[in-house]
């Protein structure tokens, strides 16, 4: 058989099909957007609060149990059926402090990233010192009194939400190694102290419950672990992390349809579902490698983060499409800043994605929904550190 000839005519028409589909695909809005660049206002805008904000370690806070370094929050009750409007003071300025230090210690280090002007180190540093380096105001590396009910003494597996501020506020140390801001003998005891909480993590009974169970506390457990195991550059401890998210963490949590059904059953379904698809999605950034992509392992019938991503879309994007009750408290206020469309745009290369994550970020996060945030400076999620990967 002769081969077909390819005549002049014939090679311009493939080569200008192939320039137009070139220039086709580059007009097309593409998210693989440079994040440093599209979150240095907003990091510039927080940085001067965060530089001012008080160092107040949990030695700085009384409370109703336990000794001066140990970690104590109070879960309230569910909302009394007889009286909606019954209040029970529960203790949570720890887990407010906590989660203020990580704010603030994510901006400092976002801020620093970004200019690599040592106050922002340095700021930092204080905190991380007090926290959890100085043996007189340092945190105890557990967290025992965490999840208590009011007036008890016994912690509980819901408790691991409270800690989850702790996985941003570990990524962030990966990019303040270099500037000095602490000694070397001051990361090895910061390290050590993240290190004894890895264990307290695996071997505390309320932990490993929080560990196991079908909702976003065991998500909240995955996205602390795999921080430390990566800060660490612990490769069994993120490949354990890894082995966990891909089974049991996709078939005890989603759903065929991309659905979390474990939270849409709860008193706020809609802000259960959106915390707890940040904190996997953070977790799967976390976890992901050129060896393992996370992002694109599905189980046999499809489910995987994909789905996910692709039944919340719209619903972020109108909430009015939500199919479920509504929440009972602050629905109207969501669905705030949500890290996950980011991490998920540039991963399934959804431009449409990363465009709704812009416009919701530049919205503020109301105070009372604080907690339900756990990634506030996605640029440290995207980006590689020299220490720590």
């Amino acid at each position: 058989m002769s081969r077909a000839r390819l005549t002049r005519r014939t090679f311009l028409s493939l080569a200008g099909a192939t320039l137009g589909a070139r220039l086709v695909r580059a007009q097309a809005p593409s998210a693989l957007i440079n994040v440093a660049n599209a979150e240095r206002s907003r990091i510039f805008a927080q940085a001067p609060a965060a530089l001012d904000e008080p160092v107040r370690p949990l030695t700085a806070l009384s409370a109703p149990r336990g000794n001066a370094h140990e970690f104590v929050s109070e879960i309230p009750p569910e909302r009394s059926i007889i009286d909606p409007h019954t209040s029970v003071p529960v203790f949570r300025a720890h887990a407010t402090a906590l989660r203020t230090c990580s704010t603030t210690i994510a901006c400092l280090s976002a801020a620093y990233l970004l200019t690599h002007d040592p106050k922002f180190a340095q700021r930092a540093a204080l905190h991380l010192r007090a926290w959890f380096i100085a043996p007189a105001t340092r945190m105890n590396p557990n967290a025992n009194l965490a999840g208590c009910a009011h007036g008890s003494d016994t912690g509980t597996p819901a408790g691991i939400v409270d800690l989850a501020p702790l996985a941003e506020l570990i990524r962030s140390t990966s990019f303040l190694v270099d500037s000095n801001a602490l000694t070397p003998a001051e990361f090895t005891t910061l390290n050590s102290w993240f290190s004894d909480f890895a264990t307290w993590l695996d071997s505390n009974r309320n932990a490993r419950i929080a560990r196991d169970t079908k909702d976003h506390r065991a998500s909240a457990w995955l996205l602390i672990r795999s921080a430390v195991a990566r800060a660490l550059r612990d490769d069994a401890g993120l490949e354990d992390c890894r082995r966990r998210f891909r089974h049991p963490t996709l078939r005890n949590q989603i759903s065929e349809t991309g659905v979390f059904p474990q939270e849409v059953a709860t008193a706020n379904p809609y802000r259960n579902t959106l915390f707890n698809f940040n904190l996997l999605a953070g977790a799967c950034q976390l976890l992901a490698s050129p060896f393992d992509p996370l992002w694109d392992f599905e189980l046999e019938d499809g489910t995987g983060m994909r789905s996910v991503a692709a039944y919340l879309y719209p619903l972020i994007n109108d909430p009015a499409k939500w199919p479920f009750v509504s929440d009972a408290d602050h629905f109207l206020e969501l669905p705030g800043s949500c890290a996950a469309l980011l991490f998920a745009g540039r991963a399934y290369d959804r431009p449409e994605y990363v465009e709704l994550w812009r416009k919701l970020d530049s919205k503020p996060i109301p105070a009372d929904l604080a907690g339900s945030f756990p990634i506030r400076q996605p640029l440290l999620w995207t980006t590689r550190a020299a220490h720590g990967f």
